[in-house]
């Protein structure tokens, strides 16, 4: 099974750069971050040596990142 891509650290103004698909594509692959370190099977925290990546859901990285991803999406048009 292939290894899950787990996403990468964007800037707010690269963010509203992408279309909506791409948004959406990484608002999923932030939902299907580990909750924490703790919590996962890794020996080594990997979110202590890069910065460019998200790895975990309980991180300053991730929870800035969702919340700047729901708030472009909120201000997207929506389709009925």
């Amino acid at each position: 099974m292939p290894k899950k891509k787990k996403p990468i650290v964007l800037s707010p103004i690269e963010l509203k750069k992408k279309g909506t698909k791409e948004l959406l594509g990484y608002l999923l692959r932030l939902q299907q971050c580990e909750e924490s370190f703790e919590k996962s099977d890794l020996i080594e925290n990997p979110d202590s040596s890069d910065n460019s990546t998200i790895y975990f859901k309980q991180t300053e990285k991730w929870q800035n990142a969702y919340l700047n991803v729901k708030s472009i999406l909120d201000n997207r048009e929506h389709i009925d």
